[in-house]
Formats: C-alpha cells, sequence, structure tokens
C-alpha cells in the first residue's frame, strides 16, 4: 500500500493553467476514494492543466486536497475519519443526534494531523480558480462559493451536509446550506457558465447510470396537498431532476463545448458511507490506474485543446 507525508508532499509553484480548460467533481461519499486515486496519480506527475476546478461534497474534498498538492490526503480522510465510529453512527438518532457527525469530522480537518495546507492553495489559485457547490436548504436552488474568497471549511462543511444525515445543514451568513449534491450533483453547467470549453468530469459511477426514483414522484402525488409536502420528498426529486440535467448536458453538450468523462467501467465496491477497508482500497487503486492511463492518453490532447 502506497503512503504519502501528506504534510508537504510536492512542491506548491506549477505552469499556468490552460485557459478554457475546467475539472468536476462528483460527490459520492466514501466512493470519492475513487477520485483521490485519480487525483494523486495526477498530482504525482504533477499533472494540473486546469484554469477551473468544481466539486461537490466529497468531489470538492477532493478538489481541495488537489489543490494543496497534499497526495494522500483524500485518501485518508476517507479511510480513516469517514471510517470512524464518531462519524457515521445509525444509532445516533436515539440520543437526538445526527447519524454524521460533520462537526467531528471537520473539527479533525482543522487539526494539525489533517489540515490542508491552505497556503498552498492560495498560492496555487492566483491563477486557477476553486468552485465548491452547496444547496439553499429553504429553496434548494444551487450555491456555488469560491474557498479563496469565501474560506474554506465552512463551504466544504455545507457542500458534504447531507440532508437528515446531518440535520440542522451549516448556515453561512443568514443563509442554511445542505449537500451540494441536491441541486448540482455534477456540476457541470457551471463550469459552462463560467466559460469553459474542455470539461473534465470525474464520475463516481457508471457512464451509464440513470437516476430512477418514479417511487418518489408516486410518494410524493400521495403526500403533497395545496403546495406542501414533505422536504425529504422534495430533496429527492430535486436532487433526481438536477441529475438528469446534468446527464443530458454531458450527452448533448452546447456547440464548441468539449467534455471528456472519466468514470468506473462498473458500479464501485465502496458505498456511499459503511463501506470496508478492501472496497475502499480496491476503488483507489482502480482510480490511480485510469488517472496515470488518462495522462498517457488524454494530457497532450488537453493542454492544446
Amino acid at each position: 500500500m502506497q503512503k504519502y507525508d501528506i504534510s508537504n508532499n510536492k512542491k506548491c509553484i506549477t505552469a499556468n493553467p490552460t485557459k478554457g480548460l475546467a475539472l468536476v467533481a462528483e460527490g459520492g461519499g466514501q466512493r470519492g476514494v475513487f477520485t483521490a486515486g485519480i487525483l494523486d496519480s495526477w498530482l504525482l506527475n504533477d499533472f494540473n492543466p486546469f484554469d477551473l476546478l468544481i466539486g461537490t461534497s466529497a468531489g470538492a474534498q477532493n478538489l481541495s486536497s488537489y489543490i494543496t498538492k497534499q497526495a494522500g490526503y483524500a485518501k485518508k480522510s476517507i479511510m480513516e475519519l469517514s471510517k470512524h465510529p464518531n462519524f457515521f453512527n445509525i444509532k445516533r438518532p436515539l440520543i437526538g443526534k445526527s447519524i454524521v457527525n460533520l462537526d467531528w469530522y471537520f473539527d479533525q480537518i482543522d487539526s494539525s494531523s489533517h489540515r490542508l495546507n491552505i497556503d498552498c492553495a492560495n498560492a496555487q489559485m492566483e491563477n486557477r480558480r476553486l468552485l465548491v457547490s452547496a444547496t439553499k436548504a429553504q429553496d434548494l436552488t444551487p450555491s456555488f462559493f469560491e474557498p479563496k474568497n469565501d474560506g474554506w471549511l465552512a463551504p466544504l462543511k455545507a457542500s458534504s451536509a447531507l440532508p437528515f444525515l446531518y440535520k440542522q445543514g451549516v448556515k453561512i451568513g443568514d443563509t442554511h446550506y445542505v449537500d451540494g449534491g441536491v441541486a448540482s450533483p455534477i456540476p457541470i453547467q457551471e463550469a459552462y457558465a463560467q466559460g469553459a470549453k474542455t470539461i473534465v468530469t470525474i464520475r463516481t459511477v457508471p457512464s451509464d447510470y440513470e437516476v430512477k426514483m418514479q417511487w418518489a414522484h408516486k410518494l410524493k402525488s400521495w403526500l403533497c396537498h395545496k403546495n406542501k409536502c414533505p422536504k425529504v420528498l422534495d430533496i429527492i426529486t430535486e436532487h433526481e431532476n438536477s441529475y438528469k440535467d446534468a446527464l443530458n448536458f454531458i450527452k448533448t453538450p452546447p456547440k464548441g463545448v468539449k467534455i471528456i468523462e472519466i468514470s468506473p467501467p462498473k458500479p464501485l465496491a465502496s458505498k456511499l458511507l459503511g463501506s470496508s477497508d478492501l472496497a475502499l482500497q480496491a476503488d483507489y487503486e482502480m482510480g490511480f490506474k485510469m488517472g496515470t492511463q488518462f495522462i498517457k492518453n488524454a494530457s497532450c490532447e488537453l493542454l492544446h485543446h
């Protein structure tokens, strides 16, 4: 098993990125270990030609450690912190607490042994941008934070605040936010809105995956009356519709826009939560191999897009 010193394992200085080239990272909880493998392979090859990076939930956390050049950081966070009983405990609601303890998780992220190298990240973003997606809890519309200007941990926490698993959401300013995956599960449209012409998107499910939640629509028709509807159903259907919109964008992008998708060839062994170490390690290694192969096959094409 490859090990890294996450404190300072890469120099911060990088070449200028390629204008109009964006990287988008999907969420997926512990399935993000696949993305971590891809990005670690790129870090170890000094490959980061992107001038815009946008991530949702676990994807945002992965991109953060990519921009800080801390190879191994995301894998360590997933395999150690997200598996810790202090973070995920299905029995916690019995004592009136959330199943997922994001407060504890981000306390660890802010500690010396798991701290992001923010100075390096800010240096990287002199010539590139990182955006983190979150969803406004009140109306389920997407928002995008720029950590360099808006701070790091609060947007990352908001982007990862799974509705009902972390009950209160995250308050930034006067607004409460929940997981970015509700309104922007694959924030590829935002990359286009920001001017990207070539977009690389890292998925945590196979490319032919489609959201199928007909039961949610049926249940909504039974339970929703006079514009009143249980919030959970609104969240499910908003996620479904947003996901379908993103898939349609990937399949039929606007004229002049090129999309390159990196996705696992089959469903990952890891899950949203509760994955085994063997599953996480296997998915990480798959991502690392695919990331290495991507550089060999596509890097020249990207740099001259």
